[in-house]
């Protein structure tokens, strides 16, 4: 009898082992696919969501990522801006506004804080400026492009380009770098997502705008200091006497002027990969990229001729001497 528990015994405790291995073994394939799943990279038509957004950025832009990070954490709705259904529509504007929302966030008795990217921060403190608005008749119609009238020559009130003066104008300055980075960053996302027209014209858009931006706020910038030191010569010299003024300001032009360059080796790039699908080419001009699918084709306008117009006039003596001083 007590042999044939044993027996017994043996055989279940056998049974157990069995189904605890097989669970062991078979369930690792099943978990690994879990988080496989779960850490996968959403679609372009992906769900809105805080945790695809981050999810997006985390793979993609880790400054665009930790920005909205920290601003959830102060309580932000960072889902704002997503106002067109998907992820890829609002993630650049999404970076551009929390940027302008860190500085204010973090800001402590050293100065506000200006975001430069990869994950540092410059505290900048502010001396005395004059209202950005009063330099708009000092500028030529001819370079009176998309921006100046918001910015420049028609502010709302209390916007900070006109009352903070060229600290307000680096506040745009680096949050449209901040948003030009998450644009350009998106290119291998789209690529891996096998992107269609629609999804590359939003590419090409933002990264046009935020070409055109470096351009204008740069100048604005110059322009703003050429001015002061003209009518307001006790606010040019606090500015330019502002060491962490000096190195944002730095730091932000030249990753900014990296970024147009990576757009641009990218977009070459993009002939090649759509080119590579049955009946598709791509002709890039300097006015407009144009897609053909077949006989059929698309269009999307530059800033090429503002851009350029000007890139060219802060290389005028009376702007390289500012910008040469301010990134001494």
């Amino acid at each position: 009898m007590m042999l044939k528990r044993l027996k017994k015994n043996k055989v279940i405790a056998g049974l157990l082992i069995f189904v605890m291995l097989f669970h062991i073994f078979a369930g690792t394939p099943m978990e690994a696919s879990r988080v496989q799943a779960a850490s996968r990279t959403p679609g372009l038509n992906a769900r809105v969501t805080k945790n695809n957004v981050l999810k997006v950025l985390n793979q993609y832009d880790r400054d665009g990522a930790y920005i909205l990070k920290k601003q959830i954490a102060k309580g932000d709705n960072v889902l704002t801006w997503f106002n067109q259904g998907r992820i890829l529509d609002g993630l650049g504007t999404a970076v551009h506004e929390e940027t302008h929302g860190y500085l204010y966030s973090y800001m402590n008795t050293r100065g506000r804080a200006y975001f430069v990217g990869k994950k540092k921060t410059v505290y900048v403190p502010h001396t005395k400026v004059y209202n950005t608005k009063e330099m708009a008749k000092s500028v030529p119609g001819k370079y009176r492009t998309f921006r100046f009238n918001t910015y420049i020559g028609k502010p709302v009130a209390n916007l900070s380009s006109n009352v903070e003066g060229a600290y307000g104008l680096l506040n745009e300055f680096m949050a449209y770098r901040a948003g030009m980075n998450t644009d350009v960053s998106l290119y291998p996302y789209l690529v891996r997502q096998k992107a269609d027209w629609d999804e590359w014209k939003i590419y090409i858009n933002e990264c046009e705008n935020g070409k055109l931006a470096y351009a204008e706020f740069k100048y604005y910038i110059l322009h703003y200091l050429y001015y002061a030191k003209a009518h307001y010569p006790d606010v040019y010299r606090g500015i330019m006497n502002n060491k962490k003024f000096r190195e944002a300001y730095r730091k932000l032009e030249s990753s900014y002027a990296k970024l147009i360059r990576d757009y641009e080796r990218n977009l070459k790039k993009l002939k090649g990969v759509l080119s590579a699908k049955k009946g598709y080419s791509l002709e890039i001009k300097s006015d407009y990229v144009w897609l053909y699918r077949g006989r059929n084709g698309q269009g999307i306008g530059r800033y090429t001729k503002d851009y350029k117009k000007l890139q060219k006039e802060m290389k005028k003596s009376k702007y390289q001497s500012v910008h040469r001083k301010l990134i001494k």
